[in-house]
C-alpha cells in the first residue's frame, strides 16, 4: 500500500482551508451557543466533533493504516521537539541564527 502524503501545494491549500473553516465554525458555534468557559466547550466538543464529520467528512480511499508503533528506544518527547538556546538582550529582543 502507498502512502498518500499532501506534497503539493494544492493539497496542502486544502488542509489549512479546512482547518481555517473548522476554526472559524468553532469559534460560531460557541457563539452561538453562549459557551464562555472551558468546562462547557470541553463538554460541547464531541457534539461539535461529531456534526462537522457528519457533515464534511469523507471516506478514505483505503483502510490501510500507515502508523506504525513506536520503538523502545523512541521518544516522542525529543522527536517532536526543537530546542534551541536564546538570549534576551537588554532591549528585550531575541536574535536568531547567527
Amino acid at each position: 500500500m502507498d502512502t498518500l502524503c499532501a506534497n503539493s501545494s494544492q493539497a496542502k491549500g486544502r488542509v489549512e482551508r479546512a482547518n481555517l473553516t473548522l476554526q472559524d465554525r468553532l469559534v460560531k458555534e460557541l457563539r452561538l451557543r453562549k459557551i464562555d468557559t472551558w468546562e462547557t466547550a470541553n463538554a460541547y466538543a464531541p457534539h461539535f466533533i461529531a456534526d462537522f464529520n457528519g457533515r464534511f467528512g469523507k471516506v478514505p480511499k483505503s483502510g490501510f493504516d500507515a502508523h506504525r508503533a513506536l520503538r523502545e528506544d523512541e521518544n516522542l518527547d525529543l522527536i517532536l521537539t526543537h530546542r534551541v538556546s536564546r538570549c534576551v538582550s537588554n532591549s528585550l529582543t531575541l536574535q536568531y541564527d547567527l
